[in-house]
């Protein structure tokens, strides 16, 4: 459901002239499950109800589905749509995961070691795309919209939407709701915004020379030019004409009283907070291609976390939006601005699980706030290099990074000569290849003062190589005993996972995390801990389902260095990483919603094209948007 329950849900004025403006109108919603039209029937009512003026079919993107026309969910042709809005019965069994893939065959040779590519078995790609959802802004792509409509001086710094992580990420379309709090917090800010862009002349690029209250061509000018903006899709005459009622309410004598009521009905508007995947039925009524402004609006936000600019939408107008061509010639204009950087950033640091970075307790380093954010930094512009000229591989592999002075100093090594970063060799071995060697991996994943095998060892599983653990006993005491100064930390653990319940899981983990410990907790190298030398041998052990492979088999590593090239190597990194990446494009990992094996396939497709290209992680990020579900969504899907 949408997650509303007897709150107020706009304060615009509502259309009828008894009403004032800026009136809270309270809205209940069962607690029952809806389809995707009802859902919309749902919202539409409200903006009816509350002068939101967007209650129309085109809301849809079909205009044979009338929202009002089945409270069932059943549109005009049958078709059964889904509620992406966390209804109780589509979630009850949701358990999402990133697990499911496909590779047709072994990825590694009996002994573990990973096969070369051309020894894989082909792979089972096919056409077949999700389902049709609309997913609501984040909390950051609300506040660039109304920048971009209004201006960076915009008052909306404090976030009005909450964006729960789900599966390390914040873009799950079941799980992000509009919630009581959403909801006021919503109502509060487009009452502010619109008395701020009246009374500061935001409006102007927008009215043109409108001011009369009776030029109506004039005011649907406005309204139509500021629709356009924050809608991102040019307003029908039928949502033009109910924002055209605002100026007529009781109580507007002024332009800028109905200009208030407009900005603040739009800005809460379904159609501002949310973007539409639907479009219409093609014509070989199989499935639905988005319109050009859905592309625009699907790309943009993807890449930017902003609404499309005016090249964009632009292209969108012009039918320029329909080709594969269209949408790679756009994609690269958006991969430029440090917009895309940013969001490319925030999918690596959620991939491998490092954003907890900033707020972990440590002890016994100087870790600043500074220094942390240092190791971020570092991470992203690796991340970004490699997209813009290395492999997937190279994520494991890459004999370089970037540093600064500060980080090279706490790292201890050479490299970094000022406050901004530079490209580092590190191909002498002072630092592990890629991810696995950066502060930001090894800080974040470890404990508070020192190393954490399993930690390290349960992002590589579960992210790197998309394993599912066997599941934790409920009522296990995970805690471990304190570590006595004789002890090494592989000491500690060896002693913690040797009797079952632990051993059944920690013998998955603990040889591939032993491989880390040559790195303290915080990144830091070392080669002694407790008057030991330290023991970074280590292994994978391979796996089947949950369990390892009878009889056993470990692929021996001597340490985090030969586990970085083992992950440069092996198929399943490929596989898992576009896993990850598809599903922060398209929002979906609810077999309730799409089904894995039609999930799987469209992954395929993505790994596919990227195998073609020699497995460039730029060619994976264009697979993502070169997919079937990137631009058509199929006919029916039942709940």
């Amino acid at each position: 459901m949408l997650g509303v329950s007897n709150s107020p849900v706009a304060r615009s004025a509502d259309t009828r002239p008894a009403q004032s403006s800026f009136t809270r109108r309270p809205l209940a919603l069962s607690a029952t499950a809806v389809s995707l039209t009802g859902l919309v029937a749902l919202v539409a009512s409200v903006a009816c109800d509350s002068a939101l003026a967007d209650g129309n079919p085109a809301f849809m993107g079909d205009p044979s589905l009338s929202p009002f026309s089945n409270p069932n969910g059943a549109g005009g042709n049958g078709s059964t749509l889904v509620n992406p809005m966390g209804s109780s019965s589509l979630n009850a069994e949701r358990n999402p995961s990133l697990s499911t893939i496909d590779n047709n065959g072994p990825t590694t040779a009996p002994d573990g070691a990973p096969l070369a590519a051309d020894q894989l078995a082909p792979l089972t790609a096919c056409a077949t795309p999700g389902p049709r959802q609309i997913r609501r802004l984040s909390s950051e792509q609300y506040k660039k919209t109304l920048q971009r409509v209004f201006g960076d001086d915009v008052p909306a710094d404090a976030p009005v939407l909450r964006d729960p992580a789900t599966l390390g990420y914040h873009v799950d379309a079941d799980d992000s709701l509009i919630e009581d709090l959403d909801a006021d917090a919503l109502m509060g800010m487009a009452e502010e915004i619109a008395t701020w862009a009246v009374d500061n002349g935001k409006l102007n690029q927008f009215q043109g020379t409108c001011g009369n209250l009776n030029d109506d061509n004039c005011l649907r000018t406005f309204i139509r030019n500021l629709g356009e903006r924050i809608s991102r899709e040019p307003l029908d005459d039928t949502r033009v004409n109910r924002y055209r009622e605002l100026f007529q309410v009781e109580g507007v004598e002024t332009f800028a009283d109905g200009a208030k009521m407009v900005v603040s009905a739009m800005v809460q508007s379904p159609y501002m907070l949310y973007r539409r995947e639907l479009g219409p039925l093609n014509r070989n009524q199989n499935d639905y291609q988005l319109t050009a402004f859905e592309v625009a609006s699907e790309l943009s936000y993807f890449l930017t976390n902003a609404p499309p600019d005016s090249t964009l939408l632009d292209a969108a107008k012009q039918n320029r939006l329909n080709s594969q061509e269209d949408i790679d010639r756009e994609a690269a204009r958006l991969l430029a601005t440090a917009d895309a950087k940013a969001v490319l950033g925030q999918f690596v640091r959620g991939w491998t699980d490092i954003d907890r970075l900033l707020t972990k307790a440590k002890e016994g380093a100087d870790l600043s706030p500074e220094l942390r954010n240092d190791m971020l930094e570092e991470t992203n512009r690796f991340f970004a290099e490699v997209l813009e000229n290395g492999t997937i591989g190279d994520l494991f592999g890459a004999q370089y990074t970037y540093l600064n002075k500060r980080l090279s100093d706490f790292y201890g090594i050479q490299g970094g000569t000022g406050d901004a970063f530079e490209k580092v060799d590190i191909s002498d071995g002072r630092r592990v290849p890629g991810l696995l060697g950066q502060g930001s991996y090894l800080t974040a994943h470890a404990l508070a003062n020192n190393s954490s095998p399993v930690q390290r060892a349960f992002v590589v599983r579960e992210r790197f190589l998309c394993n599912d653990l066997p599941e934790v006993p409920t009522n296990l005491d995970t805690n471990l005993k304190p570590q006595v100064d004789t002890d090494t930390s592989r000491e500690r653990y060896a002693r913690h996972s040797s009797e079952e319940p632990c051993h059944t899981c920690h013998q998955l983990m603990d040889p591939i995390g032993f491989t880390f410990e040559n790195y303290d907790g915080f990144g830091r190298f070392r080669e002694t801990e407790a008057g030991k030398q330290v023991d970074s041998s280590g292994g994978v052990p391979l796996m089947s389902g949950r369990n390892m492979v009878s009889p056993p088999v470990t692929f021996p590593l001597a340490g985090v260095d030969e586990l970085a090239d083992y992950l440069a190597q092996i198929e399943d990194v490929r596989a898992c990483m576009i896993n990850n990446l598809a599903y922060f494009s398209y929002g979906i990992a609810n077999e309730n919603k799409w089904a894995s094996t039609d999930k799987v396939c469209t992954d395929n497709f993505i790994r596919q094209e990227a195998r073609d290209s020699g497995n460039t992680l730029k060619s994976a990020l264009m697979g993502v948007l070169h997919a079937p579900h990137f631009t058509t969504r199929v006919k029916d899907v039942d709940l």
